[in-house]
């Protein structure tokens, strides 16, 4: 900060002061006690003997030792209460939780079915692969033979099935035999 600055800022705060100083003085002069306001109190005398006689015709210690009783029979009673309280579970299903019982079970046999079939069709999948990769090195290798039995099979598909398992056992035997 520059010097201008901080003298402008104490001037600030000596205009300040001077104002508080001449409240002050101002309350000062207005709180100074009158004799001639001085209030009289009211005289409550008749009314606080009325009080003391109330207090005397009812005895109050009848009904503290009562409350003192009671207090002391709850601490006895809270004492005797065990640390941790026995806890009974009871887990059972009722009607109105059938419905959802009986969705969970149809679910699970959903999922259940769901993956066995995943499975199978995997597996399935995973042969008829086998058999395209065969069929395709064959064609490659021998396209006359692939394109006679493309034709056979698709002008009589029956004849085919049947020439084929009577050629099988033929061709398999000597090939069993080698072995």
């Amino acid at each position: 900060m520059k010097t201008e600055e901080l003298e402008e800022r104490i001037l600030d705060v000596e205009r300040v002061l001077a104002l508080q100083d001449k409240r002050l003085e101002k309350l000062e002069e207005g709180t100074v006690p009158n004799p001639t306001r001085i209030a009289q109190a009211p005289d409550c005398n008749s009314q606080f003997e009325e009080l003391k006689a109330l207090l005397k015709r009812h005895d109050l210690s009848v009904q503290a030792l009562q409350i003192y009783a009671l207090i002391a029979s709850l601490q006895e009673k809270i004492t005797k209460l065990p640390k941790v309280l026995p806890v009974r579970h009871h887990h059972y299903f009722e009607d109105r939780s059938r419905g959802f019982v009986i969705g969970g079970i149809v679910c699970l046999l959903t999922v259940a079915i769901s993956v066995g079939l995943s499975f199978s069709l995997y597996r399935e999948n995973s042969r008829l692969e086998e058999s395209d990769i065969k069929y395709r090195m064959v064609r490659q290798a021998y396209p006359d033979a692939v394109h006679w039995a493309d034709s056979a099979f698709h002008q009589n598909s029956e004849d085919a099935k049947t020439w084929l398992e009577n050629r099988e056992p033929e061709a398999i035997a000597p090939l069993l035999q080698q072995k």
